[in-house]
Formats: structure tokens, C-alpha cells, sequence
């Protein structure tokens, strides 16, 4: 039924206010939701807060209103690095007027005209140097070794340390120099220098010599010890010639070679180069032909021979040092004080070889004793190319006519101390055996200890040096091999072979080789009236040059001076001590195999092949031209080498073999000689004392 248009309209107001009744609900829950959701949704106190940042402002070059201005370039005069093209002006000389600088001197310092406003730029004077080297190498390797199942005691034959250091005290007193003690100032220096000249007079006036053709004096004795030992000391002395060579106290025309030398069996021999192989698709080799033949089959067993090569020596001692001394290099010395100037090279060969080989390696191939020594040394001069400039056209030499000074107040020290030691026991004891069908081989040597060093000193050249004290310059290479190698070989228990053996216990070699070459040639002189005028000016404070000095005929060419004032003393010390210690003392005692013994086998030992290297070379640059002193003058060169050898090692009083088995104590007397009831089929014992293995192969690991 239609309704009328009121009853229309109220329904109508009816219905709609029931729908925004119930949308106003709905909207009452879900903010509650929302904030519930919100809720749960909140982050932690603990956690980072994020940030957004947003500046609208560009950093761009800010003002601060701090106007900063650098400091201006200082000034500096132009430094010419070559020698300008035009020649110097001829400018009088005023004796009693200050020096005249002109342009053309030799760079780096700058000379100018004495009316010009620049300034001469003072170069840096030298440093003193001093450098202080210790390289030392200390090995004990003293081993048991027992080859052969036995469990033997092998009690030492003799006192190996004793002797050792019997042969070192031998040397020590030798040594005409006792170093080891380095100088604690520059002092000390000077002092060192002078009591080493006094001690070499000292020991040549000690010496009972007489002087060949060559001006050797050669000195030779014999001294028995009280032990059943003596000791041979052969020592010669000689000033050295220039250039000449001196190999054990006589002159050479050629050093030897080292390598020509090296025991066989020595490490450091080179090994020759490897054949070079074909090329593929070639079957000859490059000097041999074509290669045929055909492959057979063998049947049966491979025999092997039984073998033993024992090694116990073959120990290598190298010291190596270079030292090149050019901090202070000059044309001309002028020294107020004394100078002193000595070249000296001691070498001591020191070395005990006395073997003891058993009547039961009599069939043996057994070299006699033979170590090999040498002492090799020279002394050279090299003159400098002072580099004057001679007159153009053959004219009138020119003298200079400007100097620069560069002043040290105080010493000069220039010190290098290099000591190289190297010192080895390798008193080993073996104690071998050989059975069918087995090899041995034992190395307990073959010790390797090496110092190297080089020294490179460089520093600055001056036409004219002035010394307001002492000129003090000493080179001085000490070498020192001390060597025992007093080994026992013999057999025990009835040891006896039939297969071929040899037994080396010698074949050393001690090697020294020391070399000073002193670049420059000067002239030792007094010293004239016009230096000794200088060095008091200069001592004054007045940095004058007279006539005399400046047309001195060392000058001769020369177009300024570059001068170094020393208002102290020099010391110049180039000191090279080198010093090899071997104690290779070995003792080997060779048996019958317990078990399976054979008499055919194959033997080898090796105790001695042992190298002692001392190389050294000082370089040394000093005055080139002359040398004023106004003191006294020392001036010596000497060159001594020496051989010490030890004849017998005391202990021979006894069989080699009734020694060894003295020394050598086995648990079982069945180890001395070959068992007789053992099973000849097998080769074994009919009971080896061995428990039979347990069928449960865990049993040591499951419990």
C-alpha cells in the first residue's frame, strides 16, 4: 500500500537514523582496534631511534673572515751543478786581505766576486761513523748412534774439550794483536792503534828467525808438550811487497784457487753440469752414437750387497767480510800532530789431525793424514786521479785563488769493528754393524755455519785537509782456524771383512785469505811554514790561506780549494776479526751383525773432509797526494802468517782395536761375534724373543 507522503517521509528518517546508529558503532570498535594495533606496534625504548635529517643549505667554500697569507720564499743564491763554460778572470791575490771568491769553482758550493751581495753556501761537514758488528755461530752437535740391534755403551777415548782448547790457547798466543776488546772513545782509538804497533815490535823481536831472498823472515819450532804430544809452530814475518802475493810465508805469482782444493768429499764442491739429454725422435746424445741392444727376462732372486756408509765429518765453517772505507778522502793532509798509519795482517792455520785406524781395516783403502793449510795474503796501493788540470798548451800551471771552508769541532772517528766467529763440536760416536742384504747409512756431520758481511762507508772528497791534532789510520785483519780432528776407528768383537772398504779420516782444509788495498798513494813530509801559518790561523779563528799554502805544487791545476778543518784528531779504524773453532773428534767402532752377520759387505767411513774459510778484503781510501805532519811519523806495514800443528793426539799407546773394545761395553757377550746356532735356512735365530701377535687387532684400543 502506498503511503501517503508523511508517513513516507518519517520512514525514511527511520531508516536512516538506524544506518548512522550503526555505522557509529562499527567506527567505536575499529578505532579500538586501531589503537590496540598501534600499541603492539610501538617500538622499544632500547631501540635506535631513526633519524631523518635534511638540511637545505649546500656547504660551500665558507669565509670565515680569517684572511690567512703564507710566508714569502726565502731568497736563495743559484747553485750552478756543472762547470761554467767561460774561464775564470785573473784577479790579484792580497796576501793580508780576505779571499777572493770568483765564479767557475767546482759545485756544489757557489763562489762568487768579494763584491757581491750573495753568500757562500757552507756544505754539510761529514759525520763521524763508527759501526759495530758481531756475528757469532755456536753448534753443539755431539751424537750417539748404535746401527745394528746391539744396546752397547761406548764410553769416550780421551778428552776431545781438553785438547780442543789446548790448540786454542796455542793460537791466542800467537797472535801478535790480541783483539776482542773494542776501543770505548775515540781515545781509546789512538791507543789501540799505537799498542798494536807496539806489540807487533815486540813480537818480532821474539821471533828467532832468519830472512830469505824475498825478506821473509821464517821462524820454526818444535815444543814437547809433556803428554806424549809436541806441537810444530812455523811462523813467517815480512813486510809485503807491492802487489805480492804470499802463500804460506813465500811468494807467488798466482793465488791459489779454492775450489782446486776441496776435499772430494765435501758439501760445497760444485757439482759437474748434467749431461743434456736427446731431444725427442733423436737416439744419439750429442757426443756419443746410436744406441741398440734388446730386453731380457730375468728369472730368480736379486742379490743385494750388504753396505755401511758412515759420515760424521764433512762440516763447512765460512767467514766472509768486505769493509770499504771511504768517509774522509783528501788530495793533501796537513796534520799539526803526529800521524800514525799501519796495515796489518795476522793469519793462524791451528789444527790437531792425528788419526787412529784398527789392524782390523788393514786391507782397507785408509789415505794417510793430510789436512791441507793455507795462509794467502797482499797488500795493495791504488793510486787516486787527483784530477788537476794541466795548463792549456803546455803553459804555466795555475794555482787556486779562492777556497770554501767546512769546519767540525772536535774528533773525527771513522771506526768499522767486525768480529765473525764460528764455533762447531761435533765430537760424534757410531757404533755400527752390517747384515746380508741391508744398507746403512749414517750421516752425523755435514754442519753448515756461515757469517757474511759487507760495509760500505761513503762519504765526502776536500783538496785540503788541516788537522788541528793527531792523524791516527790503522787497517787491521785478524784470521784464526783452530781444528781438532783426532778420530778412532777400529773393530770390536772379532770384526773382520772380506768386501771392499775404505776409511777417510782426514782430507781437511783450512783456508785464509785477507787482502788491504788503500786507494791513494800520498807522500809523507814535514811539514812547510806556510801550513804550519794556516793551521795556527784557523786555530785562531781566521780562516786565512797564504801564498804558500795556495802554490803549493800539490795544488798544481787546481781552481779552488774545497778545505775541511778538523780542529780535533782523525781516527780511522778498520778492524776485521774472523775466527773458526772445529772440534771433530770421532769414534767409530764397527762389529758383527748379532743376527745375520756377513763378512762381504761394503764399507765406507768418513770422519774428516771437514772446510775452515776465512775471507776478508778492507778497502781503504785516504790521502791521494801528500801528507804534512808536524809531529812525529809512523808508518809500518806487516804481514804475518802462521801454522801450528799438534803431531800426536797421546792416546796410541794401545791397539786401536783393544782401545775400542775397552771402550765399547755390550749387554750380551753374543753380541761380539756372530751367533753359531742360529738357523742357517732362515737366516734367524730359532728364537727371536719375539711374542706372538694377539688375534684381537683392538685389543689395545677396546676395553
Amino acid at each position: 500500500m502506498p503511503l501517503d507522503r508523511i508517513t513516507e517521509a518519517i520512514a525514511h528518517f527511520v531508516g536512516l537514523f538506524q544506518i548512522a546508529s550503526e555505522q557509529a558503532r562499527m567506527r567505536d570498535d575499529y578505532m579500538e582496534f586501531v589503537a590496540r594495533r598501534a600499541q603492539e606496534a610501538a617500538d622499544h625504548s632500547d631501540q635506535p631511534l631513526q633519524i631523518k635529517f635534511d638540511s637545505p643549505y649546500d656547504l660551500d667554500n665558507p669565509q670565515p673572515g680569517i684572511h690567512y697569507v703564507p710566508a714569502p720564499n726565502s731568497v736563495e743564491p743559484f747553485v750552478a751543478y756543472s762547470e761554467p763554460l767561460y774561464a775564470a778572470p785573473e784577479i790579484p791575490i792580497d796576501v793580508q786581505a780576505q779571499p777572493i771568491i770568483y765564479p767557475g769553482y767546482v759545485p756544489p758550493t757557489l763562489f762568487h766576486h768579494a763584491t757581491s751581495s750573495f753568500k757562500i753556501l757552507d756544505p754539510q761537514p761529514p759525520g763521524s761513523v763508527v759501526s759495530i758488528v758481531s756475528q757469532a755461530n755456536n753448534l753443539s752437535d755431539e751424537d750417539f748412534v748404535n746401527v745394528g740391534g746391539s744396546k752397547a755403551i761406548f764410553d769416550q777415548i780421551g778428552s776431545p774439550q781438553t785438547a780442543l782448547q789446548e790448540l786454542v790457547d796455542s793460537a791466542n798466543q800467537a797472535m801478535p794483536v790480541q783483539g776482542g776488546v773494542m776501543p770505548g772513545s775515540s781515545e781509546g782509538i789512538g791507543q789501540f792503534i799505537t799498542a798494536s804497533a807496539d806489540s807487533i815490535h815486540d813480537f818480532l823481536a821474539g821471533l828467532e828467525s832468519g830472512q830469505d831472498a824475498d825478506g821473509i823472515q821464517t821462524s820454526s819450532t818444535a815444543t814437547d808438550n809433556g803428554d806424549g804430544t809436541s806441537t810444530e809452530t812455523h811462523v813467517a814475518t815480512v813486510t809485503p811487497t807491492e802487489g805480492a802475493i804470499y802463500v804460506n810465508g813465500a811468494v807467488v805469482d798466482e793465488a791459489p784457487k779454492f775450489d782446486d782444493h776441496l776435499p772430494a768429499a765435501s758439501p760445497l764442491v760444485k757439482d759437474d753440469p748434467e749431461e743434456t739429454a736427446p731431444a725427442p725422435g733423436n737416439d744419439t746424445w750429442e757426443t756419443g752414437s746410436t744406441a741398440t741392444g734388446q730386453i731380457v727376462h730375468g728369472q730368480g732372486s736379486i742379490a743385494v750387497t750388504a753396505s755401511v756408509e758412515i759420515s760424521t765429518g764433512l762440516n763447512a765453517l765460512i767467514n766472509s767480510a768486505t769493509l770499504v772505507n771511504d768517509t774522509l778522502e783528501g788530495h793533501v793532509f796537513a796534520v799539526a800532530g803526529d800521524h800514525f798509519s799501519l796495515n796489518l795482517i795476522v793469519q793462524i792455520n791451528a789444527w790437531s789431525d792425528s788419526d787412529s785406524v784398527g789392524a782390523s781395516m788393514s786391507g782397507w783403502n785408509c789415505p794417510p793424514s793430510n789436512t791441507t793449510a793455507f795462509n794467502i795474503a797482499s797488500m795493495e796501493h791504488t793510486p787516486i786521479n787527483a784530477g788537476t788540470q794541466e795548463p792549456a798548451g803546455g803553459g804555466v800551471s795555475t794555482f787556486p785563488k779562492a777556497w770554501a771552508v767546512t769546519e767540525i769541532t772536535g774528533d773525527f772517528v771513522s771506526m768499522n769493528w767486525l768480529q765473525q766467529l764460528n764455533f762447531v763440536i761435533d765430537h760424534d760416536m757410531v757404533i755400527s754393524s752390517s747384515s746380508a742384504g741391508v744398507t746403512s747409512m749414517i750421516g752425523t756431520g755435514a754442519n753448515q755455519t756461515i757469517n757474511s758481511m759487507s760495509i760500505f762507508d761513503l762519504g765526502k772528497y776536500y783538496d785540503l785537509i788541516l788537522v788541528g791534532g793527531n792523524y791516527y789510520s790503522a787497517n787491521i785483519i785478524n784470521q784464526k782456524n783452530i781444528m781438532l780432528d783426532d778420530d778412532i776407528v777400529g773393530g770390536v768383537g772379532g770384526f773382520h771383512t772380506s768386501g771392499p772398504g775404505s776409511a777417510s779420516t782426514s782430507d781437511n782444509l783450512l783456508w785464509n785469505e785477507a787482502k788491504i788495498t788503500n786507494i791513494g798513494t800520498p807522500h809523507n813530509s814535514e811539514m812547510p811554514n806556510g801550513f804550519h801559518g794556516a793551521l795556527n790561523d784557523f786555530a785562531a779563528g781566521n780562516k786565512i790561506l797564504s801564498a804558500d799554502v795556495l802554490n803549493d805544487a800539490a795544488f798544481a791545476g787546481f781552481a779552488g780549494l774545497h778545505v775541511l778543518y778538523i780542529s780535533g784528531s782523525i781516527y780511522d779504524l778498520q778492524y776485521i776479526q774472523q775466527t773458526n773453532i772445529l772440534g771433530d773428534a770421532d769414534q767409530v767402532a764397527a762389529a758383527m751383525h748379532g743376527v745375520n752377520s756377513t763378512a762381504d759387505a761394503n764399507w765406507s767411513i768418513t770422519t774428516g773432509s771437514n772446510v775452515l774459510v776465512n775471507q776478508a778484503h778492507i778497502i781503504d781510501v785516504g790521502p791521494g797526494g801528500t801528507v804534512y805532519y808536524g809531529g812525529g811519523q809512523y808508518s809500518d806495514e806487516l804481514l804475518v802468517q802462521t801454522d801450528i800443528i799438534k803431531v800426536d793426539n797421546g792416546i796410541d799407546v794401545k791397539p786401536t782395536d783393544q782401545l775400542v773394545n775397552e771402550a765399547v761395553a755390550f749387554l750380551s757377550d753374543d753380541m761380539l761375534t756372530p751367533d753359531q746356532n742360529h738357523d742357517t735356512d732362515s737366516g734367524f735365530k730359532s728364537d727371536p724373543g719375539v711374542h706372538p701377535a694377539h688375534t684381537d687387532i683392538m685389543q689395545s684400543v677396546v676395553t
